[in-house]
């Protein structure tokens, strides 16, 4: 690091280049966009952000981070919550299924395929994946606690439930539906989720 350049001048850099990547990538996805692009949007040498990171993947990394974080501190205000383990995960589940609709760069993860090296691609996925199984066990678990839910293989069900939520993406993200249609959609995969379709 250049001796002249405090951290927080960095760190400052670092964030810049992440929110002008941001809106280059949404424009243009990740295959399309070049350094070039990047480096344009910034009115900088290409070569200036190679100090800051080593290349376009290492800050389409830091791009999906940063939206993955705003998902972050809105489950943790739903986990913290005093809502019932069942409206936890109602919360949740609509809170993901929107804020997602509106992070496009975190979308191209979850969908694309040739994204980049298909390694890299499952890294990403697993490190989210890994994370929301996390946290729909700790609601199922809270919910288990308190009887509301009777769970015998927590992990098994948050491995369900959150493969149910990725069968949606797709199809909610790219439709046209406002979100009243997309929440009774969601209403109705609960329902089955805690009710069940056999008739008692």
């Amino acid at each position: 690091m250049n001796m002249m350049e405090s951290k927080p001048e960095h760190q400052d850099m670092r964030e810049n280049i992440v929110r002008v990547a941001t809106e280059v990538f949404s424009r243009f996805g990740f295959k399309k966009t070049s350094m070039e692009d990047i480096a344009r949007a910034l009115r900088m040498g290409k070569s200036s952000i190679y100090y800051y990171f080593k290349g376009k993947e290492e800050i389409f990394q830091a791009v999906v981070d940063k939206e993955a974080n705003l998902l972050r501190v809105k489950v943790k205000e739903i986990l913290d919550s005093s809502l019932e383990a069942k409206e936890k995960l109602r919360s949740y589940v609509k809170l993901r299924m929107d804020v997602i609709k509106h992070l496009s760069n975190y979308m191209e993860i979850l969908k694309n395929d040739d994204l980049m090296n298909l390694e890299l691609t499952e890294k990403f996925r697993k490190k989210y994946d890994d994370e929301e199984i996390t946290i729909v066990r700790q609601i199922l678990e809270e919910g288990n606690k308190k009887g509301t839910f009777i769970i015998k293989d927590l992990n098994l069900s948050a491995l369900a439930i959150v493969t149910a939520m990725k069968g949606l993406e797709i199809p909610l993200v790219t439709s046209t539906m406002g979100v009243e249609s997309l929440n009774m959609v969601i209403d109705d995969m609960l329902d089955i989720l805690f009710y069940g379709i056999v008739k008692r």
